[in-house]
């Protein structure tokens, strides 16, 4: 793969999978902490508590051996994090 081509793919990894990853772990953790804490203070805390995947994704995708295996390993827990997130969800019976 060229040089260019794979630092493209790298960025957009790292941009989109770090937002999902961030995304799915705030929405896991926005459904379990209310056990924990006040629903407004569990929403804070997961929203926070998000921030460090999204950091650590960004620096995966850079660290990997190759743009693919980033993206696949992006992939692959965004997707895991987002199904227990959906998951809680159903067994919590919280939503539309």
């Amino acid at each position: 793969m060229r040089r260019g081509v794979e630092i493209a793919l790298r960025t957009a990894t790292a941009v989109a999978g770090g937002y999902a990853l961030a995304a799915g772990t705030a929405a896991a953790l926005a459904l379990v902490l209310p056990a924990l804490q006040d629903r407004s203070e569990a929403v804070l805390t997961a929203t926070m508590a998000a921030l460090p995947p999204c950091v650590l994704t960004v620096v995966m995708v850079f660290a990997a051996a190759s743009a693919l295996r980033a993206l696949a390993w992006t992939a692959g827990l965004s997707a895991a994090v987002w199904g227990v997130a959906i998951l809680l969800k159903n067994v919590a019976g919280t939503g539309a």
